[in-house]
C-alpha cells in the first residue's frame, strides 16, 4: 500500500510519508504538516484540499479524521481523549505526548464514534 500523498503545487511537489503523519494543521490557506520524527512544514494548500488529496486514497483515508476546522489526525497516533481537558494526545516516535486543543463536543463525537466502531467489530 503506497502511502505517499503527493501534492503539487505550481512548479512543485511535496511528497508527505502519511505513516510518519501525527497530524496537518489549518493555517489559513496553508496547512502545516507535523510528522512524528518532530519534523514540521508549511504546505501552499488549505486544510479541505487537503483532506480532498487524502479522500482519493480509500485504503489509507479510514486512518485520518478531520477534527473540527484546524486538524486532521492520523487516529494511529491517538492513545488519549480528554473531554474534561479538551485535549487530544497524540503519540510521536520519541516517547512524548503532543496534546492538541480540541473542543468538547467535537472530542465527544470522536469517542462516540471509537464506541460504535467497537461494537460493530464485536458483531
Amino acid at each position: 500500500m503506497n502511502e505517499t500523498l503527493c501534492l503539487e503545487a505550481y512548479d512543485e511537489l511535496y511528497m508527505i510519508d502519511l505513516r510518519q503523519l501525527l497530524y496537518f494543521q489549518a493555517d489559513d490557506h496553508y496547512s502545516k504538516v507535523y510528522y512524528a520524527n518532530g519534523t514540521h512544514f508549511n504546505v501552499p494548500f488549505g486544510l479541505s484540499k487537503v483532506q480532498d488529496f487524502i479522500d482519493r486514497k480509500p485504503d489509507i483515508s479510514i486512518f485520518f479524521i478531520r477534527l473540527g476546522r484546524k486538524y486532521i489526525v492520523n487516529v494511529r497516533r491517538i492513545f488519549r481523549i480528554s473531554t474534561t481537558k479538551d485535549l487530544l494526545y497524540l503519540s510521536d516516535d520519541h516517547g512524548n505526548n503532543i496534546p492538541l486543543h480540541i473542543s468538547k463536543p467535537v472530542l465527544r463525537a470522536l469517542i462516540d464514534d471509537y464506541h460504535n466502531r467497537l461494537l460493530t467489530d464485536e458483531q
